[in-house]
């Protein structure tokens, strides 16, 4: 187990033939379909092959896309479905075959555009009425500081005799305004209408001999001039006017959105159509990375070696003229990878892969590393009822929930629960009791240091761990001398070091750290040229016996994630404690408990995951891990609202 074999796959065929091939190939999700055009090997007969062009029905499929996505948009816009939390990843998928998703998509694209069309016109409706209400809105909320104003609005115009003034000012230059007004001496009238928003509106009428003079003392002031040139009769009659044209909007708004909700019974079928188009899109675009002369195509790809006769016998089936052939990875050539493990370390690939694909020649961590991890979670959240409740959630979302990533971190939820069960049990408590025997090794909070030296312990196991993993596959790749120089030798410092401490195996961890400290001297510089450097190379790489002890102290934080997590759980409960004696302080010490364990749970859940991961990130990899992989992504049926079986592929 571990990295998957993979395999080199070229596939002739005739042009006839490529629908129902790629056909089978999505449906079988066997071949990752790589760029033939693109690659540089096999030169000679790459480069008499015509990249495959599908330019124009991808533009098609596009504008089809972009039509339903467009319905889907506007209907969740305006007639939103209400969800759960967990609505999207409890939701059953409609399951049907490929063939009645065939015989099915006329229908749903003939919904789509009879929808898209409704929704045009429905929104050129709501486009107008938004229109109108906003004119509505703005002549409102310019006649309301004039509703008082006793004069219909056309009788306030200028006449060869007066000159009629409509004006804001603001409050606080109002009364200079008045000041300087009246020591002009003109003949005019200035009547106070409104105070509104911090602005005083004005009636001014003024003789027109005196029109000018008045002008010249306005101009010295912020003032807003206000005109109502095409309308008639009192505001307050043509507000109600607005008000009554606004509500005959809003009732004609309201048909229209029931004309929308009327839509959103072809709202299951849209989704349908958009997983079909998807994987429509999703062939013509592995089309493009195909080669072709005038009457055949040419793919390439890589798949599991040990798929390589189902994919034959599917091809067979399909088609007489299909040809196929596989081949090893040449030596240093990169493939995709492909994890491989058993049922009980599978999940926790999705750990493995958050951190990006190991190299194609390197090692899977996945299976090392997954005890420790869930050791070292349940360690760093140490309370026995916290890991009851994530294995009980875990457990209920297995029951309902069918998507494969959210299941695996699920079963990761499951065994890191159980963990914490134990290690709480172990060392810690029930919500911050020591209830049900706890702690029934020893009491982490008051004997810290005991929970260090474990930690320290566990961190030294895992590191030794990653080391022999190195070993290991240096012994593979049959480097003996550097599997010897590299690993065996910093094996024997680093006890030697630690053999230092016990006094009974001083002597003999003394001798054996010389000697390895000697031979890492002789070794570490083999690859420089001169025998000086050679030297001095292997000396100063005996200051990578830090970096252990660096690696070695990070384990640490295990006792400080389960200490934070004890102390929080006995705050809360002392807090709640104080609580107590009446019954209203009864209630509310219940919220306390209850949204403060919550509380506790989460973060410092949270905190055990992103911290066990971290120590395999840093200190485990760091021993042995080589990155720079890519993740094996074959050609397939992927669809977020059906699923579709294979069936009746078309046979020869």
């Amino acid at each position: 187990m571990g990295i998957a074999r993979m395999n080199k796959v070229y596939l002739l065929a005739h042009q006839a033939d490529k629908e129902h091939v790629l056909s089978a190939l999505q449906q079988s999700g066997l071949l990752e379909i790589s760029d033939i055009t693109g690659t540089e090997e096999a030169e000679g007969w790459v480069k008499s092959l015509a990249r495959d062009q599908e330019q124009e029905a991808l533009q098609e499929l596009e504008g089809k896309l972009a039509e339903v996505r467009f319905n889907l948009d506007f209907l969740n816009r305006y007639h939103p479905v209400k969800k759960g939390l967990l609505d999207d990843f409890l939701a059953e998928k409609k399951s049907i075959t490929a063939g009645e998703m065939e015989r099915l998509a006329a229908g749903w694209a003939d919904i789509s555009s009879k929808v898209f069309a409704a929704i045009k016109t429905i929104d050129e409706k709501l486009l107008q009425i938004r229109n109108e209400e906003t004119h509505l809105q703005n002549l409102q909320q310019q006649l309301l500081p004039w509703r008082r104003l006793p004069v219909p609005l056309e009788q306030l115009q200028s006449t060869p005799a007066v000159t009629i003034e409509l004006f804001a000012l603001p409050v606080n230059s109002a009364d200079k305004f008045r000041s300087e007004l009246a020591e002009t001496g003109a003949a005019y009238a200035l009547e106070q209408v409104e105070y509104l928003r911090g602005e005083i509106y004005f009636v001014l009428v003024a003789h027109h001999s005196d029109a000018e003079t008045v002008r010249n003392v306005l101009k010295r002031f912020d003032y807003v001039k206000h005109t109502f040139p095409e309308l008639t009769g009192l505001p307050e009659e043509l507000l109600a006017g607005v008000e009554e044209d606004l509500h005959k909007l809003a009732a004609k708004q309201e048909v229209v959105r029931q004309n929308i909700a009327e839509l959103a019974q072809y709202r299951e079928q849209l989704l349908y159509y958009l997983d079909y188009l998807t994987v429509l899109r999703e062939k013509r675009q592995a089309m493009e990375n195909l080669g072709r002369t005038a009457s055949t195509f040419v793919l390439e790809g890589w798949i599991r070696e040990a798929d390589v006769k189902k994919l034959k016998h599917l091809l067979a089936d399909v088609s007489d003229s299909v040809a196929v052939m596989v081949r090893e990875p040449e030596p240093g050539e990169a493939f995709p990878v492909l994890l491989e493990n058993k049922p009980l370390f599978a999940p926790f690939e999705f750990v493995t892969k958050l951190y990006g694909a190991p190299s194609p020649y390197g090692v899977d961590p996945t299976a090392a590393f997954t005890p420790f991890f869930v050791i070292f979670f349940g360690i760093a959240l140490t309370d026995a009822a916290y890991g009851l409740v994530l294995s009980l959630v875990a457990v209920l979302g297995l029951m309902k929930i069918k998507g494969e990533n959210m299941r695996r971190l699920l079963k990761i939820i499951f065994a890191c629960g159980l963990s914490t069960v134990v290690f709480g049990w172990l060392i810690g408590g029930w919500l911050g009791f020591q209830v049900l025997g706890a702690p029934l090794y020893f009491d982490s909070p008051s004997d810290p240091m005991r929970l260090l030296v474990y930690s320290l312990g566990l961190g030294n196991i895992d590191i030794f761990w990653g080391m022999k993993l190195k070993l290991i596959h240096l012994v593979r790749q049959r480097q003996y001398f550097a599997a010897f120089a590299d690993v065996i030798l910093w094996y024997g410092l680093i006890i030697g070091l630690l053999l230092l401490i016990v006094p009974a195996a001083a002597t003999f961890g003394k001798y054996l750290a010389i000697i390895s400290a000697v031979g890492l001297i002789l070794t570490q510089g083999r690859a420089q040229g001169s025998i000086m450097k050679k030297f001095f190379s292997g000396v100063l790489s005996l200051y990578n016996i830090t970096g252990y002890l660096s690696d070695i102290l990070s384990y640490s934080r295990l006792l400080a994630l389960g200490l934070a997590t004890g102390v929080v759980s006995l705050t809360v409960n002392t807090m709640a404690g104080l609580l107590k004696g009446h019954p209203i302080g009864y209630v509310a010490m219940l919220i306390i408990m209850a949204g403060g364990h919550v509380f506790n749970l989460a973060i410092n859940a949270l905190g055990a995951f992103i911290h066990s991961s971290r120590l395999q990130y840093i200190e485990f990899y760091n021993q042995f891990y080589e990155g720079g992989g890519k993740h094996f992504n074959p050609f397939r049926i992927q669809t977020r609202h059906i699923e579709i079986r294979p069936d009746g592929l078309q046979h020869k």
